[in-house]
């Protein structure tokens, strides 16, 4: 029975860290639906992306295929990287001749920025009394044309404002002046090996 209390601790712990909302839906559509009949895999795919403006702020609605807790702990209670990964590319003022130019078929051609959502696992320091953890963190990048990239931005879950992470969702609140986007915009989103792209108006 003792030897099982790391364990029922640990999961005590991912369940009492769910995050809160960062904007209110409703009946608000996705952006972008990706492919829902995709294979399984080890990685948690995306299957909707939302997106709002509010408040001098970008909102995002990632939704996953799994709860996001089962893509960052394994089931003995250790945390694990690389499980949960998606990327978004945003064309600011759609147009396609500015921006990124990966190539006239390539859905990320005429972005200007980049969002990698992705897992950090760290491991228990004993020296430091700090429990192992897996955080979901977030990093805006601005493009050049040539693919380039510059950081603009970056959060993670240990700042529940700006990401929050429950159930099968994370949800992103990025500075509006750091994406710097015109109306209508485009939003690529590549997860699972699934490239799809929508506009938010």
């Amino acid at each position: 029975m003792l030897g099982s209390l790391p364990v029922i601790l640990a999961l005590a712990l991912m369940l009492a860290a769910e995050g809160r909302p960062l904007f209110y839906w409703g009946a608000r559509p996705a952006i972008v639906s990706m492919n829902e009949a995709a294979t399984k895999t080890e990685e948690a795919l995306v299957l909707e992306l939302h997106a709002a403006n509010d408040k001098g702020d970008l909102v995002m609605r990632f939704s996953f295929d799994r709860p996001v807790r089962e893509a960052l702990w394994l089931a003995d209670g250790t945390p694990v990287s690389g499980r949960l990964r998606a990327v978004v590319y945003i064309d600011t003022d759609d147009d396609r001749r500015t921006g990124a130019q990966e190539g006239a078929s390539d859905l990320r051609t005429g972005a200007e920025r980049r969002i990698e959502l992705s897992a950090l696992a760290m491991g228990e320091d004993a020296e430091e009394h700090r429990a192992a953890t897996a955080l979901v963190a977030a990093t805006l990048h601005g493009l050049t044309q040539e693919g380039r990239r510059r950081t603009l931005w970056r959060a993670d879950s240990e700042l529940p404002s700006r990401v929050s992470v429950r159930g099968e969702f994370v949800e992103l609140r990025v500075p509006a002046d750091r994406v710097g986007a015109e109306s209508p915009c485009r939003f690529i989103l590549v997860s699972g090996g699934d490239v799809r792209d929508g506009r938010l108006e």
